[in-house]
């Protein structure tokens, strides 16, 4: 599903409301219907519940206004309006004109001396509805309003948010000082990038995507980049595997990796490759190492390389390259270590692999960008905030307030695609493209669990699946194995990372069982026809 900024939603508004004739008037009362919907389901078991709607000034406290009339045929409601009567305009204010003649209980609460009142009203609801800020809010909420937001999370009261959580910036997922804590979350048209990317994750509790009738071409006119990864946007570039296909069919894939020390992260990276379905795995790693991945993967085919003290020699480059001549994919980086030797071997084989190489790990920490810019194939950057900051020269704490557009940015820049991991995955594409990961649980935040992912990707990669969806299909399995391990500890971490590749079988078995279904229904739609 696409993902819309607030700047594109708001184009997309105005598409619809001049371009396709749909007043402004029927999207707002189309979306209040969906806070209907979703506040009745919170409330199924409550017969006679007690419903504050708090309304801002703007089109979300439109929204709230809209919504009360129709729960007041059910609940016992009370509206409370943030803004003065007179500064209530346009539909907003349509819908504030019927409830007052409907005599709705409406309280305005403008200022701190109402404070004791709406902490009142609130402490004394059972769902209270947010209608305050919409997903445009920038900078910093103070005084009154953050007084407001105060009150309703400490009240301890069920919350419903209309279209984000106030407070939340609807671009980025950063919290403007302080933030309303929802329990739901019913969003408009289309997701919000702030709703997937933490902290606005973790303050808008369960996402409903509502429709509007908003018709697709206004959506398809804006040029939106955004695509929010799930399984069924995913499920069409799962690489086909033939029944006469042997184990080069199914992608030759080299792993550089290792250094005294650090052998296990190759070791994972290498089990990953298999278990996603690759049918060779070359491992290019310290002689002197050697035996050791010789009995942890067994598998694979050992491509013992000179080393100093364990650390690969800078000598090999042009024999790795040689090498990779004769592969689909190429993964570099994990567990190699940032010795001055690495730093060479790294860039010189970048420049000039021949295949699409995934860059992981140390890799990235040795990693000259002008060097990436010069490469001859494709490539793939898995980067956790940590080593993308290291690698542009950012703050990790600058990274992380804006991943979105600075994954973008890297990507353009360096023509790779780009994973920037943690929760909220994003994976950026050189043509301004972008997608952000659903999947995922914090189970998975444990040492090598990257290298995993790392192994996953270039086994897609390898199976001839493009750059960004081999960055994009490897992301949300490895996220989606991280959910089937808590789902058997009842949500508890405690994995290793060793755990994880045995569970990706099960879990692309079962995605591709969903897509042969569908296409089974589809011919025997086809056939009634």
């Amino acid at each position: 599903m696409k993902l819309a900024t607030p700047a594109q939603m708001k184009e997309i508004d105005e598409i619809a409301i001049k371009k396709f004739g749909i007043p402004g008037i029927i999207l707002m009362e189309n979306a209040a219907l969906n806070v209907v919907k979703a506040a009745a389901g919170m409330l199924r078991e409550c017969g006679s519940a007690k419903i504050t709607l708090i309304a801002g000034k703007g089109n979300n406290g439109g929204d709230a206004f809209a919504a009360a009339r129709h729960l007041m045929k059910k609940f016992d409601v009370t509206v409370i309006s943030l803004a003065e009567r007179d500064k209530v305009s346009g539909d907003a204010g349509v819908f504030l004109n019927i409830l007052e003649k409907l005599n709705a209980d409406i309280r305005y609460c403008t200022n701190s001396h109402s404070a004791g009142e709406l902490k009142e009203i609130i402490n004394g609801s059972d769902l209270i509805i947010d209608g305050i800020f919409g997903t445009g809010i920038r900078g910093e909420i103070k005084g009154f309003y953050a007084d407001v937001i105060s009150i309703i999370n400490e009240s301890g009261k069920r919350v419903l948010s209309i279209d984000i959580p106030s407070g939340i910036d609807g671009e980025t997922g950063q919290i403007c000082s302080i933030a309303v804590k929802a329990e739901k979350t019913v969003t408009f048209s289309l997701p919000k990038p702030g709703l997937y990317q933490y902290p606005g994750r973790e303050y808008s509790g369960d996402i409903v995507i509502a429709d509007i009738g908003i018709p697709p071409q206004a959506i398809e006119q804006a040029a939106i980049a955004g695509e929010l990864l799930d399984e069924d946007f995913l499920l069409r570039y799962i690489p086909e595997r033939p029944a006469d296909g042997h184990k080069g069919t199914f992608g030759k894939v080299m792993i550089i990796t290792g250094s005294k020390g650090m052998t296990g992260a190759g070791t994972l990276a290498a089990l990953s490759a298999f278990k996603t379905g690759t049918g060779l795995v070359y491992l290019a790693v310290p002689q002197s190492l050697s035996p050791i991945y010789g009995t942890t993967v067994p598998e694979a085919v050992l491509i013992p390389l000179k080393d100093n003290d364990g650390i690969i020699s800078d000598t090999e480059t042009d024999f790795l390259l040689n090498r990779a001549a004769g592969m689909d994919t190429v993964v570099i980086g994990p567990g190699l270590s940032a010795a001055p030797e690495i730093q060479r071997l790294v860039n010189g084989f970048v420049a000039d692999c021949p295949v699409p190489v995934v860059i992981d790990a140390d890799a990235l920490n040795v990693l000259d960008i002008e060097v990436l810019k010069k490469r001859k194939a494709p490539a793939i950057l898995t980067p956790h905030p940590g080593e993308f900051s290291r690698l542009c020269g950012l703050s990790t704490e600058s990274v992380q307030k804006d991943r979105c557009r600075k994954a973008i940015e890297l990507s353009k820049n360096t023509g790779a695609v780009v994973v920037l991991k943690g929760a909220g995955t994003v994976i950026a594409c050189p043509d301004g493209k972008y997608y952000i990961n659903t999947s995922g649980h914090n189970c998975l935040a444990v040492a090598g669990s990257g290298d995993v992912l790392a192994g996953m990707i270039g086994s897609f990669a390898g199976m001839r699946v493009t750059p960004e969806m081999a960055a994009c299909l490897g992301v949300f399995i490895h996220g989606r194995c991280g959910e089937v391990l808590a789902g058997k500890s009842y949500g508890q971490a405690g994995y290793r990372a060793g755990e994880i590749p045995p569970v990706i079988p099960y879990v692309i078995g079962n995605m591709l069982w969903k897509r042969h279904a569908e296409e089974r229904l589809h011919k025997i739609f086809q056939s009634c026809e």
